[in-house]
């Protein structure tokens, strides 16, 4: 092993370190920040913008394209409820929760939309998101972040991230850390009430 990969091997350890440590891992928020100008009920004020990867707030929208090379447009699901989930193949926490991400959207169905967002700047193998897709058997929907805008649309700066999205295209949860099965469970309740 030469001595540049070791040292992006270390790199990549302290990253992952310092997220679990000041991350909030598997920290949810349900209502946008009431000391950035939102109104009473929750909802945005007319002085914020109206799109923001945070409950209550519109969906940012995006365009990314998937494994096979199509584009995906989040807009193109507007009506039907989302669970985004951003992740990243060499992601320990991202491994830990796949088969209940898995499991959930294969339970659901076409009742709840799944798209993965895979981090492809962070990849060090161009083949390890197509590897990890297929060694847990993944059918839904994943795309490829390859310039990490949609990553930084949605500040996920610790991954895994989920996103949870009504019909509407509101954001209804925003999840930072690894979810547990019973944890994703009550977001998309909660997600197909709206």
């Amino acid at each position: 092993m030469k001595n540049w990969q070791i040292g992006v091997g270390a790199l990549v350890i302290v990253g992952l370190a310092i997220c679990a440590i000041f991350g909030n891992a598997g920290s949810n928020t349900t209502a946008p920040n009431s000391s950035a100008g939102t109104a009473a009920t929750g909802q945005p004020s007319t002085e914020q913008k109206a799109e923001l990867p945070l409950p209550g707030y519109q969906a940012p929208d995006f365009t990314l394209t998937d494994m096979n090379g199509k584009t995906v447009k989040l807009s193109d699901f507007r009506g039907k409820p989302i669970l985004v989930n951003f992740w990243a193949s060499w992601c320990p926490p991202c491994r830990a929760e796949m088969p209940d991400l898995v499991k959930k959207s294969e339970q659901y169905g076409d009742k709840v939309i799944f798209l993965g967002v895979n981090m492809t700047t962070s990849e060090q193998d161009p083949e390890g998101p197509k590897k990890f897709l297929k060694e847990f058997h993944v059918k839904y929907q994943n795309l490829l972040d390859d310039k990490a805008k949609v990553a930084e649309l949605y500040q996920a700066v610790g991954i895994p991230t989920t996103v949870t999205i009504d019909p509407k295209g509101i954001v209804v949860d925003r999840f930072q850390g690894m979810m547990n099965e019973s944890t994703m469970e009550r977001a998309i309740q909660k997600l197909l009430k709206k």
